[in-house]
């Protein structure tokens, strides 16, 4: 009788409760509850869509198969299970979208530069000795394989070389060729044989992989 009393109090509570869903993604996240947004208040969301990715924990774990959409505001992840919404806010070094067009992997852990910490996220274009990275400012509205330059106008390109990231921009070439004067006789042939017109950032990516290749091929020097 005691038991059934105790089951009859607690049901209000855990049917008005939807954070009391169970996580069993084992990611262990926080609680949300996501609230509308105002009359013209743009979604803080990359996509507005869930999409089942990847997540990466500080631990090396890898965690397949979750519902996620990325806050771009907060920097943050953000993932359902069941009925339940729940943030991961740290403990995160990598995550995957794959939306049927393109794979989005972001990544942390890269050094500081202008209002970024070593926990912000970039999305990771290229991904060799040297690294070419890409910081959202909005959502994603129309979506291509190849970005343009108008697409995404509020992103911010890096490129990581020798411990530092810089800032660079694909309509001032001489942003990124400064960074790679070593090899540069080498990186203006590449530029006229494939015919890049840095239009989109696979150009970009496309360079900086045949100076990774072509600095290797030398041993590094």
């Amino acid at each position: 009788m005691k038991y059934l009393l105790r089951i009859f109090l607690l049901s209000p509570f855990l049917l008005s409760n939807p954070l009391a869903a169970q996580d069993s993604t084992g990611l262990a996240g926080t609680p949300y509850q996501e609230t509308a947004l105002a009359a013209g208040q743009i979604s803080p969301y990359l996509f507005k869509e869930w999409y089942s990715g990847t997540v990466r924990t500080s631990d090396d774990k890898v965690h397949d198969g979750v519902q996620l959409r990325y806050d771009l505001v907060k920097d943050e992840v953000e993932y359902k299970t069941g009925s339940g919404l729940f943030r991961l806010s740290s403990g995160v070094t990598e995550f995957t979208i794959p939306t049927g067009t393109d794979l989005y992997t972001f990544k942390s852990g890269y050094p500081t530069v202008g209002s970024q910490t070593e926990k912000s996220f970039y999305r990771v274009l290229y991904d060799g000795n040297t690294k070419l990275l890409k910081k959202y400012a909005h959502p994603i509205k129309v979506e291509k394989a190849s970005a343009t330059r108008s697409m995404d106008a509020g992103a911010k390109l890096f490129i990581l070389k020798d411990n530092k990231l810089n800032p660079v921009q694909l309509s001032n070439r001489n942003s990124f060729l400064k960074l790679l004067t070593d090899e540069k006789n080498k990186m203006q042939y590449v530029i006229r044989e494939q015919q890049l017109d840095f239009a989109g950032d696979d150009d970009l990516a496309r360079l900086l992989e045949e100076y990774d290749s072509y600095k290797a091929g030398r041993g590094g020097n």
